[in-house]
């Protein structure tokens, strides 16, 4: 049970698990993609919330292993990142909108190292065509569009999400290639589990 305080300055408790597994129970794929999952309603007020609690994510069919931590604990994570297993298969996830591109790359049969490995390459063409290199710019990957992989890029336009299409043939390359790019700089910063995510670059300039 978690212990909840709404905009309305109600305290309540709500039943958020501390793990899930998505192989026992697939409806819980939608909730996590329409943003409904750990969604509670206020007892009070009626208003719906959305926090965020640690959980751990696994899927018992497919061998998925996903610990989500929220995005207020990302500071402090990452100065405690636990020691790089390369092999490992478990991965950390920050803030919902990770968790949402995890599962989308997973349930896609994607390489979750090559998909970052991409979007490494998107962020620096974004950045050499941005003339203020100070904008707050997110890019995730989105779907499998066809035999594209569509990425979306937040913070250009105020209110608009650009499109980014990755042909599949590219993709294949680079699960060939990546093997070979995984001890370089500045891939070894963010393609090492448990933590895969470009976000740990710290700022443009790592680009």
């Amino acid at each position: 049970m978690a212990e909840i305080t709404c905009m309305c300055e109600h305290k309540f408790t709500a039943d958020i698990p501390a793990e899930v597994d998505i192989g026992a129970a697939p409806a819980l794929l939608e909730e996590i993609s329409d943003g409904s999952f750990m969604n509670v309603t206020c007892p009070a007020c009626g208003t719906v919330l959305k926090p965020e609690f640690r959980v751990h994510i696994t899927n018992s069919r497919t061998g998925w292993d996903i610990d989500f931590i929220p995005e207020l604990e990302r500071r402090e994570y990452l100065k405690h990142i636990p020691a790089a297993d390369p092999s490992s298969v478990r991965r950390t996830v920050i803030g919902y909108p990770e968790l949402v591109e995890k599962i989308a790359c997973f349930k896609d049969g994607l390489s979750d190292q090559v998909v970052e490995y991409l979007k490494y390459f998107i962020f620096s063409k974004v950045f050499d065509t941005t003339e203020n290199d100070e904008k707050d710019v997110t890019v995730y990957y989105y779907e499998k569009r066809g035999t594209d992989l569509v990425y979306h890029i937040h913070g250009l336009k105020e209110d608009e999400v650009a499109l980014f299409k990755i042909a599949d043939s590219t993709y294949k390359k680079a699960l060939k290639d990546i093997n070979t790019h995984m001890e370089e700089e500045p891939f070894n910063e963010f393609l090492i589990p448990p933590y895969v995510s470009l976000s740990r670059l710290s700022s443009w300039s790592d680009l």
